[in-house]
């Protein structure tokens, strides 16, 4: 019999550590041969050769759809497995929408990460069983959970909300867009009822997690 055929492996991440630990661990795993790590999107594409079995680890602080979308334009034929805190289904079905075959666990073994990195090369869809059925049943409804709440924020809310998400304070974002201390506490009021959050940091993270910062912000203006 022939021998299998390896999954070329690149690996992503901004974070240098990050690049150099992520080979350490994977350069001597079966069926897998290292093509190299790259920090930004153009490094990436010069690593594999056309219509070669490739796939992309990418390791991000935040995973959004919209980060990814220069490194599919530079590599179109990898198959991108992207590392996440944990399976939450609002977070994973925008990555998928996306294009992205793969999503693993950071509290995955080894050997489910080697796995992961052979599916995803060889076209296939790389998620625990479980999220696989309910992630593929929601996008065959064509409804993803928690778009209602980002369809029920106003303009205003939504401008807010990207302020928050930089950090700035209620009287930042008052001088910001021109408006009384008060009025940008009401619309923080009826934000966190729409997003079900209690407090600011939590109203934050949803914001983050979901593009609204400042380039949400600016595609917006």
């Amino acid at each position: 019999m022939p021998p299998p055929v390896s999954t070329g492996l690149i690996i992503f991440s901004p974070a240098n550590l990050h690049r150099a630990a992520w080979s350490a661990l994977l350069a001597q795993q079966p069926n897998i041969r290292l093509l190299g790590s790259a920090g930004q999107a153009a490094e990436a594409g010069r690593l594999a050769r056309s219509g070669e079995m490739v796939t992309m680890l990418v390791d991000l602080p935040i995973t959004q759809p919209e980060l990814l979308k220069p490194l599919q334009a530079t590599l179109p034929g990898a198959g991108l497995l992207c590392l996440v805190y944990d399976y939450d289904l609002v977070k994973i079905l925008p990555l998928l929408q996306a294009g992205v075959l793969g999503c693993l666990a950071r509290t995955a073994t080894v050997a489910e990460l080697s796995r992961a990195i052979i599916a995803v090369g060889r076209g296939e869809l790389a998620l625990p069983p479980q999220i696989a059925a309910q992630a593929l049943t929601t996008l065959a409804r064509g409804k993803l959970p928690g778009d209602s709440l980002v369809e029920a924020l106003s303009e205003r809310e939504q401008e807010v909300l990207s302020l928050l998400a930089q950090g700035l304070t209620n009287k930042d974002i008052a001088q910001t867009l021109i408006l009384s201390v008060r009025t940008i506490e009401a619309h923080l009021r009826n934000i966190y009822g729409k997003l079900d959050v209690r407090s600011r940091t939590e109203a934050a993270l949803w914001a983050v997690e979901h593009g609204y910062g400042a380039d949400h912000l600016k595609r917006d203006r």
